[in-house]
């Protein structure tokens, strides 16, 4: 690759032009620790000093433009990537034919931790497998994440699944606060991820409940460039249209495109329009599909 086609002029002015001023400090220095006189003192250690701060501040100029304009540069580039190819503008070009990994959330990047929840509000094991059955694994779970009733409605869905618990089903599910608890790993995943120059993305079947209600477990999503919860656009999984509306929204090619979920079925859908998938068990198990892949971090 021919670098003058890829570098703007400016940048390369700009870097000949602080090579130069580098070069000529050297110079200076050189020519007044060899043939200054003892009253030259003062300029020999500002000329010392030059040499040492404008390449610091060079640097420091470099990283802030890296952490304002969102573009990597040699000041942002780590040891992590320095072996990598990067684009004209120093962003690092993933290995690989994949250049979006997608992301579930509950039970991928989070803990869906439903029963921990219920048993923490005083159920015993009996009540909360009968809770369960008349939300969680009812087919009325699914109206939390499309969005369209209120809280009220759907509690009240609830409680028509089983009329004799409904006291306690109002308990348990009027507030939702903590049902989603935080993983240490995603952080750190998705960030190297996007450090290999991966796009990171998030596709999930989520209740506005949930997300307002555990903001610790959901600091993730500012770590990622984007994504869909269902309950924002009103469409869940596996049904085509969410997975068309990411591709669009994110300019998505679906052969390039990965998803992770813990659900067969979503996996499936997601495979029918071209796209890879790997159903999550565990990370060692879907660090070692990704690589598979060609997704290296």
């Amino acid at each position: 690759m021919n670098n003058k086609e890829t570098t703007p002029v400016y940048k390369r002015v700009l870097a000949l032009a602080g090579l130069v001023i580098i070069v000529g400090l050297i110079i200076a220095f050189l020519c007044v620790a060899l043939f200054g006189s003892p009253d030259s003192k003062d300029m020999f250690m500002g000329l010392a000093g030059a040499i040492v701060a404008v390449p610091i501040m060079l640097w420091l100029l470099l990283w802030g433009l890296s952490a304002v304009t969102g573009r990597h540069n040699i000041a942002s580039l780590d040891a992590g990537s320095s072996n990598k190819q990067h684009d004209k503008y120093g962003n690092v070009i993933p290995d690989g034919e994949i250049d979006t990994v997608v992301f579930d959330i509950g039970n991928v990047l989070t803990d869906f931790a439903w029963a921990e929840f219920l048993q923490n509000k005083g159920y015993d094991e009996t009540m909360i497998k009968r809770i369960a059955k008349a939300t969680v694994e009812s087919d009325d779970w699914v109206e939390y994440d499309k969005g369209n009733l209120t809280n009220d409605e759907i509690v009240e869905r609830f409680v028509e699944n089983d009329p004799e618990i409904g006291d306690q089903l109002k308990d348990a599910f009027i507030n939702i606060d903590g049902i989603i608890l935080k993983r240490e790993k995603t952080i750190p995943w998705i960030k190297a991820l996007k450090a290999a120059g991966y796009k990171v993305l998030y596709l999930s079947n989520f209740s506005k409940q949930a997300l307002e209600g555990c903001p610790e477990a959901m600091a993730f999503l500012d770590e990622t460039d984007g994504g869909i919860l269902s309950y924002r656009d009103h469409v869940v999984k596996p049904y085509p249209e969410i997975y068309h509306l990411l591709e669009e929204r994110y300019n998505l090619t679906p052969e390039k495109t990965v998803f992770i979920d813990d659900t067969a079925v979503n996996i499936e859908a997601a495979i029918n329009l071209g796209w890879k998938g790997i159903i999550y068990k565990d990370y060692e198990q879907t660090a070692k599909e990704l690589k598979a892949l060609g997704v290296n971090y």
